[in-house]
């Protein structure tokens, strides 16, 4: 397993915005909540309540941790089935 944090767009490092890579895929943890999980059989899973808590700062690190340009994006994806929901 490895943790590191995520990096701001100034290419510092976001504080409480973690990737952990296990054997499994990738997590997205934000401050101490699993918000995501790429795993590297092309699943991905968001976790309720907190991939769609309207957070802006756990928001926009989802929204790089998925490539995705907007939270509207990620709500289609759930509803078409292409991102699994916990």
């Amino acid at each position: 397993m490895q943790v590191e944090n995520m990096r701001t767009a100034n290419g510092g490092y976001a504080a409480n915005q973690f990737l952990i890579r296990t054997g499994g895929g990738v997590i997205f943890l934000s401050y101490r909540s699993q918000i995501a999980t790429k795993a590297y059989d092309g699943t991905t899973t968001l976790y309720a309540p907190y991939w769609d808590m309207y957070s802006t700062t756990t928001n926009r690190y989802l929204l790089q941790f998925l490539n995705e340009d907007s939270i509207r994006d990620i709500r289609v994806k759930v509803k078409l089935g292409i991102y699994l929901t916990e």
